[in-house]
């Protein structure tokens, strides 16, 4: 019983800790996060859709809850000191007027500001990564880079097996290099990933 016990007490304290400093804020926030990791995840596991179009989706849902995060608390922090200027003129409880507040700053943030965020800043994000990756494409690989360009129907190099064995070769490794050799005699061109 002294596990299930410390699990219980573990439990009630995190909900007792939740339901006194409980605020919308802190729910949307969790949300974005999870929402932020768990969606480009899964987008990325697609096995049905091509590469390009997984890594842009990931990308562009990763930073929609960036973008998210950072408006829920930026309109929080603006709403926040007007509670108590509204408690006093109303006579209402600050910490009512403040659970209000953030309510309304989190519904204003997720119904208005988001979209019109995104809407501003995803394209011009989106096709600076575009460009940033046809630049990364188009750029030649330097003459001392160690790049391997392999391409379609290239003609293999001959390879120069020696007719003169060593006399601490073994049967197998004679038979070996005969194969070796007949092969690269008789295919002079072999296609690559075909």
């Amino acid at each position: 019983m002294g596990m299930g016990n410390f699990a219980y007490n573990q439990l009630k304290k995190i909900c007792e800790s939740l339901g006194k400093h409980n605020d919308a804020l802190y729910a949307v926030l969790a949300i974005a996060v999870f929402k932020g990791v768990m969606r480009p995840t899964f987008t990325m596991m697609d096995k049905e859709s091509d590469k390009e179009t997984k890594k842009y989706a990931a990308f562009r849902e990763g930073v929609t809850e960036a973008i998210a995060f950072a408006s829920y608390i930026l309109t929080h922090k603006l709403v926040l000191p007007l509670c108590v200027p509204i408690a006093k003129r109303t006579g209402a409880s600050p910490k009512k007027i403040k659970n209000g507040l953030s309510l309304l700053s989190v519904c204003l943030t997720a119904g208005i500001i988001i979209p019109a965020v995104c809407n501003l800043t995803l394209k011009p994000i989106m096709d600076g990564v575009k460009k940033l990756n046809d630049k990364r494409k188009t750029q030649k690989p330097n003459s001392g880079s160690n790049v391997l360009d392999i391409k379609e129907n290239a003609v293999q190099e001959k390879i120069n097996v020696p007719t003169v064995y060593s006399s601490q070769l073994s049967v197998n490794s004679r038979s070996l290099l005969d194969a070796v050799r007949r092969n690269s005699m008789q295919n002079t061109a072999m296609r690559v990933g075909g």
